[in-house]
């Protein structure tokens, strides 16, 4: 059966709206990959924000066959969370009400909570949900259910199969099902009990097969989420309680997850952590048996070749070098909820290891500072290996699992296999106490000889963890397309012919993520594969993870990090492959989603494990869009900037003056016609700010110290909003707060004249960007007599480009200095309430602890607005591209209380568009400051 998809597409439309559904091509792509090595290229896009767009994007795809893939935030590694026909993504602001019952025993959450804001609000109860996946930064509720993902810590105790309660689910049909509620269960019972009593039939049918049952709690002994969960059908009998555990790891076959309740679990207080070094991996094998049990609640094992991956590195402990060939490496953690229980735990597991060799004693640490250098270890293989991989290749992470007596074995077969195939580059590290060992390849697939030799590698780890050690495939990344076609040969045609009832039961016509976990293709986990081809060293490293996606600030406005990088990847491959036409028409169409509407905040290259830089690489890209008449433009306002910015200055105080006297609908006409003019107009709203000055310091007095005092642009052009109630200057305020504080304040007089450069830089102007920060600090080093005073700048965005041209002069931001230098000189009155808003210059420069702390000084009650990391307004470009700041605050307002007024925050550009969005006033912390110390 063919699907016209353009009827399919109206179809969604007319149900959902435009806003929610895409078909457009760049974008189609952009969504088309996810965290593992495959890409499939979906027909068209829907972002449900609501239970009812699920629903009718379901009645569509059954109305016309097509397949349906649900995706919440798409850092699964198996290939699950893309496919053909419909993909279904979790909207931005949808699926997210976390709910705490009374004894906080447990928590119901919607499938887009990302699993770190669950235990940050279970976290002042100290309790945590169970599953504790690598990805729980980025990781949301829905794909971790939906994977049976876990971690470090929750083994197979504390996994979402154990931990789940219940679950609001919708059938392919479009029936609601909440297994927690009691009327949803009978009306369920009434509309689909053959549906039950198939599943329960099904259970009966296992339990009586003693031979298939002692298999299933065999495979289930260690971690395994190879196949659909049949543990479920040994363990209950009970229909609601099947159906709650098959859709656990069920990777979005059987259902859609609309919110899951767990049991939540504690989250010890006290920790204490060992790095015990081994001479070889049998004797750190024949460990983990001995330290099993409630004494240690984490214990990770590293082979030699990940030992030598991280020696030398920063961080790093220097004796890595001096350890003997072949050592491995066990990372020991003990938690409790009191230190005497913590001191028997590490005592218990010293005294349990006394028989055995180490290179050195095994000593328990409760110091994060020493601990955390041992965890770094860990966490640093992925991005010291994903960042150091050869161009053009790629990063595959494999998980697992075998009983506990196989460690050793297993890990030297892994090794040879490693080298047998061509890949010498393999680490093995993973959670032993589960059995559980990730490695880490890094193939390139560029040619059928790529694909093939790592095919063939596959088929060897298959052979050898299923028919030698009767291993687990998976062990907790999911089965998705990657190890599909090993499903049967892992379980036997008894256990997979129960697999094909289940997703018969649940999904009969097979619309339901189709290919995923049951595939009749044996060639399924070498198709699809995504090439990774050069762009450039900015991007290359990446391994399109997504845990860039939670912090963009355009990531529900069209792209994330991840998908321009993909986009990129895309024309390049064009490009390499001479389809020159299709390339230029690619980046024609991408330039807006790509180029344009990236903020270029570079909160991406924070949350990045191999330390991307999409912003960086943005801003080199407008380069080329740089006409020659722009340049001209550039030049001469990099050449005249002082007269440049009095005239802003001077036009916004017209503007404000035309606005007071005609109202909303003149002004914005006119600013409407200014613009089809000439793009160096603004858009304009009726928030916009009044111009700004740069107020005059008093008189140097003898026997005070003295700070040199440079007004970025932002607050010298940028007055005050008309939500504004203190309309002084920001230098005004800033003045009277370092002169009360007892400083003497010198300011440039060609401060006009001055600039970091950011302007140009975000434009891809480099060469005016990196003359201009030249001439400020070399303004700077003269008006501060080469250093001997401080430099104040009021801007943490231009405080930090400064700092970035290396000054020999010292440069601090205002925040800083206040924090450092004028806070202990004031007494404070204590406001009731405020917002603050910690941007992304703050986080680039690890301001948010003095931000913090001049609020808590100043302010009984503070809310830091959740999921706002970034502002979008970036610089001036939310002047001509409002619509990135709009998206980057559209939740802003219902995440202020009621009665906030005010808000602080430390960059006047930022802090124009959070008002216009908070409808509250947000100025500088210093504003804060200054009215506290009267």
């Amino acid at each position: 059966m063919s699907i016209n998809y353009n009827v399919v597409m109206a179809d969604l439309v007319c149900q959902l709206g435009e806003h929610a559904v895409s078909n457009d091509p760049v974008r189609r792509f952009a969504w088309s990959t996810d965290a593992s090595y495959f890409r499939i290229v979906p027909e068209i896009v829907v972002h449900a924000e609501s239970i009812k767009d699920a629903i009718k994007t379901l009645e569509v795809a059954r109305s016309h066959q097509v397949p349906v893939t649900f995706r919440a935030a798409g850092t699964s590694l198996s290939g699950q969370a893309i496919g053909e026909g419909i993909l279904l993504m979790l909207g931005f602001d949808g699926f997210r009400e976390i709910k705490i019952n009374q004894d906080q025993s447990q928590i119901s959450v919607g499938a887009a909570v990302i699993g770190a804001d669950a235990n940050a609000a279970l976290k002042p109860f100290n309790k945590k949900i169970g599953p504790d996946p690598a990805t729980l930064a980025s990781a949301k509720i829905g794909g971790i259910v939906s994977n049976n993902a876990s971690g470090m810590c929750c083994g197979t105790a504390q996994n979402s199969y154990q931990t789940i309660a219940s679950a609001k689910l919708v059938f392919v049909d479009g029936t609601r099902l909440d297994t927690g509620c009691e009327q949803s269960k009978a009306e369920f019972s009434q509309s689909h009990p053959e549906l039950l009593a198939q599943l329960q039939q099904l259970a009966l049918l296992t339990q009586q097969n003693e031979a298939l049952t002692a298999r299933i709690k065999k495979k289930y002994s260690i971690k395994n989420t190879t196949g659909y969960s049949l543990n479920a059908l040994v363990d209950y009998t009970d229909p609601f309680e099947l159906i709650n555990h098959l859709i656990v790891g069920a990777e979005g076959t059987l259902a859609f997850v609309e919110e899951v309740t767990y049991h939540t679990v504690e989250d010890a207080k006290y920790k204490a952590s060992a790095m015990a070094v081994f001479f070889n991996m049998e004797d750190a094998a024949d460990a983990v048996q001995q330290i099993v049990g409630d004494s240690v609640a984490a214990a990770e094992l590293l082979d030699w070749a990940s030992i030598k991956a991280v020696t030398g590195k920063k961080g790093m402990p220097l004796w890595l070098a001096d350890l003997p060939e072949n050592a491995a490496i066990l990372l020991i953690e003990s938690r409790a909820n009191d230190d005497h229980t913590l001191a028997a735990y590490t005592q218990d597991v010293i005294s349990k290891l006394a028989h055995i060799k180490t290179e050195r004693p095994i000593s328990f640490s409760t110091d994060p500072a020493v601990y955390g250098q041992y965890w770094a270890m860990r966490s640093g293989l992925f991005p010291i290996i994903g960042g150091e991989r050869p161009k053009g290749t790629s990063v595959i992470i494999e998980d697992v699992a075998f009983e506990l007596p196989h460690l050793a074995n297993a890990a030297k077969d892994l090794t040879e296999l490693f080298h047998k195939h061509g890949y010498p580059e393999g680490v093995i590290y993973g959670h032993a106490l589960a059995g559980n060992f990730h490695f880490i390849i890094t193939p390139k697939f560029a040619t059928n000889a790529d694909v093939e030799r790592f095919d063939a590698f596959m088929q060897d780890v298959a052979d050898m963890v299923i028919n030698k050690y009767d291993g687990s495939m998976k062990a907790e990344h999911g089965t998705g397309r990657a190890v599909a076609p090993f499903v049967e040969m892992e379980w036997g045609n008894d256990a997979y012919v129960l697999m094909k009832n289940i997703k018969h039961i649940f999904d009969p016509e097979g619309l339901l993520n189709p290919g995923v976990i049951l595939n009749d293709d044996a060639q399924i986990h070498i198709k699809n594969m995504k090439p990774c081809p050069v762009v450039d060293d900015l991007v290359d490293r990446c391994i399109e993870c997504g845990f860039c996606e939670k912090t963009c600030p355009t990531s529900a406005l069209n792209l994330s990090p991840r998908q321009r990088i993909a986009t990129l990847r895309e024309i390049e491959r064009l490009e390499q492959s001479g389809d020159k036409t299709a390339a230029e028409k690619m980046r024609a169409a991408a330039k807006y989603d790509v180029v344009d509407t990236c903020a270029a905040c570079q909160l991406c290259t924070i949350a990045c494990p191999v330390d991307n830089s999409m912003g960086q690489l943005v801003r080199k890209l407008r380069s080329d869009y740089i006409t020659t008449t722009d340049q001209k433009v550039l030049d001469f306002q990099a050449k005249h900037y002082g007269g440049v910015n009095q005239a802003i200055s001077t036009g916004f105080n017209l503007l404000d003056k035309i606005h007071r006297l005609t109202g909303d609908g003149f002004t914005s006409g006119l600013m409407n016609v200014s613009r089809a003019l000439s793009k160096e107009v603004p858009y304009w709203n009726p928030d916009f700010p009044k111009g700004s000055s740069i107020a005059t310091p008093s008189p140097i007095q003898a026997n005070k110290p003295s700070v040199v005092y440079f007004p970025a642009c932002g607050g010298r052009t940028f007055g005050a909003t008309p939500v504004d109630s203190d309309t002084r200057s920001l230098s005004e305020v800033t003045i009277t707060l370092l002169e009360r504080a007892g400083f003497n304040v010198i300011v440039p007089d060609n401060s006009r004249d001055l600039c970091c450069g950011q302007m140009w830089e975000s434009k891809g102007d480099f060469k005016n960007a990196d003359m201009k920060q030249q001439q400020l600090l070399q303004a700077m080093a003269d008006v501060s007599d080469n250093g001997k005073m401080p430099v104040i700048i009021d801007a943490l965005s231009c405080t930090k480009r400064a700092l970035q041209g290396n000054p020999n002069i010292e440069i601090v931001d205002l925040v800083e200095f206040m924090h450092d230098k004028v806070l202990p000189k004031l007494h404070l009155t204590k406001k009731a309430n405020a917002t603050i808003h910690i941007g992304c210059s703050a986080r680039h420069m690890h301001m948010e602890t003095k931000m913090m702390a001049l609020a808590n000084a100043c302010v009984e009650h503070i809310v830091v607005p959740a999921g706002i990391e970034c502002c979008g307004f970036a610089g001036e470009k939310g002047l001509y591209k409002p619509e990135i700041n709009a998206s980057a605050l559209r939740n802003i307002k219902k995440l202020i209380p009621a009665d906030f007024k005010q808000g602080y925050s430390a960059n006047r550009t930022c802090e124009v568009g959070l008002s216009h969005h908070s409808g509250i006033s947000y100025q500088h912390l210093a504003y804060l400051l200054e009215e506290c110390s009267r």
